[in-house]
């Protein structure tokens, strides 16, 4: 029930279309049940005893009836459907809203597709269960309270036999609940699953396709595609043996009606026409109930997916969003005893301490696996650490609003990713308000990062659509976007993630050429593959198994004869070699 009722919580706001709805399905609910009695006025009153002086009075009410019950079921419609569209969207905006603000630890440790299944399967489905408790549910139970009543006043014991009807109808989807329940739980994990694999092979056609394996993954996803059309199937035919039972009940029911009512028409205990009303309205009650059934049994599978999203809103932590917003920095960088891990078993750093001022470039080296990323991740605090602290300015990162911190850092990663829209867009991504940029500041941004020639080549220029991650752009290119859209933001810290490890020789003069302009005047950390490249670094942090075991200019260290002596020999024995 407090699931139900957290689902019924989205439609607060839109109480109003609420109470509209009801007044038009108590509305509705009249007229379908003055019809039968107005027959009954014309078989019983007018047609038997032949009274011409009730016939127009009697049709022109049974018109007026119609065109009022026009009205009230286009309100039954619309107000339901607004209440229910508004909910649904309220609902995706606040999982939208809750996916933007989970931290790093929720993205490593869950698959894209099965976060994109809680969008495409879970919302839409828990999204049906709006109309259902707030439009369905209540107009058949309004028909169904006030039909019972009228039978009641015409014939108590037909009532009672109605009301029997309704007591075995309600067996039906107690006895069934459960493995509804459960198999509904089970199409929402296969379809996440689904929705996995498919985004899984369509982001890695190109690799699959280079290895001659484009259907290799065609037998899992038929194994998948399978598995939840057998579960659909078993779950279709479970509703309709429910909904097929109800159907039996009520013929045999009717017949059970006709019999016992045509004794009472036979003793002159009832008129024709009453007994017609009777079975008219017992046909209400028949529509009502087994409608009733049929929702019922839907919901198992509405409220598993209602589940699920309430399961994705309450069990992942958020990134805090308190702190203090800065409006300026200088951009010195403090490490003081920082340790982190990914767990608490395996530690990734160990007592990190050092400082950046501003406007230096600190390099960062060592093996793979060393911990030069996890240490770059720690600065716009993409992660916290499980000790220690990091400062900028003095200001400990953890008491800076987290929006306002990252708004000082710029970062450009090794595989930059690019949006599938315009290249001024993904420029323009950079500021803190994109839409106030102007195509002015987009250009002078692109021709620091030496992006503006190439962009002036193609057809649309600056409007031209890069594809999805920028498939339309070299690698070089991307890196150049990349840049610009950092230099637009005009940060006073940044971060190099390998950004030219991965570019041919032509690309990497460009693009280093490019980071030298937007190094130049801010705190720079840079991660380098290429020693070369980092040469004339203020400070070089050498890291080793998570810690820090050398700092120092590039002079420095080499005469120390340590690990960056090693590192760096290793790499200049492989260009004499020719690698």
């Amino acid at each position: 029930m407090k699931d139900v009722l957290r689902l019924l919580s989205y439609l607060k706001p839109y109480w109003h279309f609420q109470v509209l709805f009801i007044l038009c399905a108590l509305g509705n609910s009249g007229c379908s049940l003055i019809w039968p009695w107005l027959r009954k006025i014309l078989i019983d009153d007018v047609f038997i005893p032949k009274n011409a002086d009730l016939l127009l009075p009697t049709c022109g009410f049974y018109a007026l009836t119609a065109v009022g019950m026009y009205f009230f079921r286009f309100g039954a419609a619309y107000f339901p459907a607004k209440v229910s569209e508004n909910g649904s969207k309220d609902m995706q905006l606040e999982a939208y809203h809750h996916l933007r603000k989970l931290g790093f630890k929720f993205y490593d440790t869950h698959q894209t597709g099965k976060v994109m299944a809680t969008f495409t399967s879970d919302t839409p489905k828990a999204a049906q269960g709006f109309n259902l408790f707030a439009g369905d549910y209540i107009i058949n139970g309004i028909m169904l309270v006030v039909t019972l009543g009228i039978i009641t006043y015409i014939n108590w014991h037909l009532c009672v036999l109605s009301l029997l009807l309704v007591a075995v109808n309600i067996i039906i989807p107690a006895v069934l609940d459960k493995p509804l329940s459960r198999m509904g739980e089970e199409i929402q994990e296969q379809n996440a699953l689904l929705s996995s694999k498919l985004q899984e092979s369509i982001a890695g056609s190109r690799e699959l396709k280079g290895l001659g394996k484009e259907f290799y993954d065609l037998k899992n996803l038929r194994q998948f595609i399978e598995r939840l059309i057998a579960i659909g199937i078993r779950h279709g035919l479970i509703r309709q043996a429910g909904g097929g039972f109800t159907i039996i009940l009520f013929w045999l029911a009717q017949g059970l009606i006709f019999f016992i009512g045509g004794g009472y028409v036979l003793r002159d205990a009832l008129t024709i026409g009453e007994l017609l009303v009777i079975i008219h309205y017992f046909n209400n009650v028949h529509a009502p109930v087994s409608q009733l059934v049929k929702l019922h049994l839907g919901i198992p599978s509405i409220m598993v997916a209602a589940r699920r999203i309430f399961a994705f809103f309450d069990e992942h932590e958020e990134e805090s969003q308190e702190g203090t917003p800065i409006e300026h920095v200088e951009g010195r960088v403090q490490f003081s005893n920082v340790s982190f891990g990914y767990n608490e078993v395996e530690p990734i750093l160990q007592e990190m301490n050092f400082q950046a001022d501003p406007g230096e470039t600190v390099a960062l080296v060592g093996p793979s696996g060393a911990g030069k990323s996890t240490l770059i991740s720690l600065i716009p605090r993409f992660y916290d650490p499980q000790r220690g602290s990091i400062s900028i300015d003095t200001i400990p990162t953890k008491d800076i609003q987290i929006q306002s911190l990252r708004s000082h850092i710029g970062i450009v990663f090794q595989d930059p990713y690019l949006f599938a829209e315009s290249i001024a867009y993904n420029i323009r991504l950079g500021t803190e308000d994109p839409e106030a940029v102007t195509h002015e500041q987009v250009v002078t941004a692109a021709k620091l990062a030496n992006a503006h020639d190439f962009i002036m080549k193609f057809p649309e220029q600056y409007e031209t659509k890069v594809g999805e991650r920028g498939v339309r752009l070299s690698g070089g290119e991307q890196q150049r976007i990349a840049i610009a859209r950092v230099l637009i933001r005009d940060p006073k810290i940044l971060i190099l993630d390998e950004a030219t490890s991965s570019l041919d020789a032509e690309s990497e003069a460009l693009v280093q050429e490019a980071l030298t302009r937007l190094m130049r005047g801010r705190t720079s950390f840079v991660i380098a593959h290429r020693l070369s490249t980092i040469l004339d670094a203020d400070k070089i942090f050498v890291l080793k198994e998570g810690r820090l075991v050398e700092a120092g200019t590039h002079a420095e260290l080499i005469q120390r004869n340590g690990v960056y002596h090693a590192l760096f020999q290793k790499q200049f024995a492989g260009i004499q070699a020719g690698n």
